[in-house]
């Protein structure tokens, strides 16, 4: 991670698809609390220049343009494969978080697990928020953070530390119940412990009803007005470990408001105190 004194560094994944541009487009319209230097990474085969290449490194330049009073902006070009040029890029600029875009999804098959997006998230060592192609909010005022409170990771509250920094914004610390005969009271009590731990004494807790994790999560972001939300991730090379059975990618592919991957080690917050 870059020092604190400086920029907040910002990595866009270009490959100008209409997801790029409208994660481009958040970058450009977020009221971000620090302020950024954004880098715009284009991967391709210099030999192999299209029309339609040019066109879109033209409406690029014109953005570039546009934006540069706001915030300083750097546009970075790799060869080779995409996803390694970004995770290369990360490491080589000290890159504090990734915006990518995604798709979406009407039904539940899921666009976004196979796509540049998933891959990115799975791997990615920094957080990695995902845009969908749809306006997004201007502010960042109430942030879903779904937890298990049997299994918390002990650097979850390290990543919302660091978040509540970057971003500003309510947290609302989420437990999503698939069994009704539990005592909302009692849950509700232990994810007060959770805040504790968690050094969220600000944060407002919730338990939602529902069959799956991501039902839960979507109807209650829908239900606040939710501008953002955060899942810690558990990354690992292979897809299966994170998203199948894991709910991310349904998160991801169905949320309508932007969703931020924190990729956390395998420690509990039991075993952290």
């Amino acid at each position: 991670m870059a020092d604190s004194t400086d920029r907040f560094r910002i990595l866009v994944p270009c490959d100008f698809s209409e997801a790029f541009w409208q994660a481009l487009e958040t970058c450009a319209t977020l009221d971000w609390p620090r302020p950024v230097e954004l880098l715009v990474l284009t991967v391709g085969d210099p030999l192999n220049v299209s029309d339609k290449r040019q066109a879109s490194e033209h409406r690029l330049a014109e953005w570039h343009s546009a934006w540069q009073h706001k915030f300083e902006t750097r546009i970075l070009e790799a060869t080779g494969r995409f996803v390694n040029a970004v995770l290369d890029a990360v490491g080589a600029h000290d890159v504090d978080m990734i915006v990518v875009g995604t798709r979406g999804s009407r039904g539940w098959d899921g666009v976004f697990v196979g796509s540049h997006a998933e891959k990115i998230v799975r791997l990615s060592p920094v957080p990695v928020l995902t845009v969908q192609q749809r306006p997004g909010p201007p502010t960042l005022r109430d942030i879903v953070v779904p937890i298990d409170i049997d299994h918390i990771p002990g650097e979850l509250s390290a990543c919302l530390a660091k978040l509540s920094a970057w971003l500003g914004g309510r947290f609302h610390l989420l437990h999503v119940e698939s069994d009704p005969a539990k005592s909302e009271e009692e849950l509700l009590a232990t994810l007060d412990g959770c805040s504790a731990k968690l050094g969220l004494s600000y944060a407002v807790n919730a338990v939602e009803q529902a069959e799956s994790v991501a039902e839960g999560v979507l109807k209650y972001a829908g239900r606040i007005g939710a501008d953002l939300i955060v899942m810690g991730t558990m990354g690992d090379a292979d897809p299966a470990h994170m998203f199948r059975p894991s709910f991310a990618a349904d998160v991801v592919n169905h949320s309508r408001i932007p969703v931020l991957a924190c990729p956390l080690r395998h420690r509990l917050v039991s075993e952290a105190h």
